[in-house]
């Protein structure tokens, strides 16, 4: 029996063991960019929300009401969950946003977190 004979139909196993494992590899860098999409949308919406509450005359309530705004308008079914913490005290507002990067590959709950700290705009003589 020649060598080419004893081949025969090993491309198809090789294929067949292959191609999952080729699929899973995409899906995984598939899931990677939408890890980095919710997160780069977190990031905005801390930013925002960290410049509402550090400003003269600011809020966490300020603060809150601008990082949901954003939110709302970017996050779509990208972030999902997100938990929204605001704390405006001494000299600084911090803005941290939670919440899960959607699944490609089902099961998967990917984390995301971003969080903002800046100095607060304090007039001299004011607390």
């Amino acid at each position: 029996m020649s060598v080419r004979g004893r081949e025969r139909g090993s491309a198809s196993v090789e294929i067949t063991l292959a191609a999952p494992l080729a699929i899973f590899l995409l899906l995984l860098i598939v899931q990677y960019a939408m890890w980095a999409h919710a997160t780069h949308i977190a990031q905005a919406a801390a930013n925002t929300g960290v410049q509402a509450a550090r400003v003269h005359g600011g809020s966490q309530q300020a603060g809150q009401a601008d990082t949901q705004m954003v939110l709302d308008q970017m996050a779509g079914t990208v972030l999902t969950g997100t938990s929204v913490t605001v704390d405006v005290s001494g000299a600084e507002a911090t803005v941290t946003v939670t919440g899960h990067a959607m699944a490609v590959i089902p099961g998967l709950a990917v984390p995301v977190h971003a969080s903002v700290t800046a100095p607060r705009e304090l007039i001299p003589g004011t607390p």
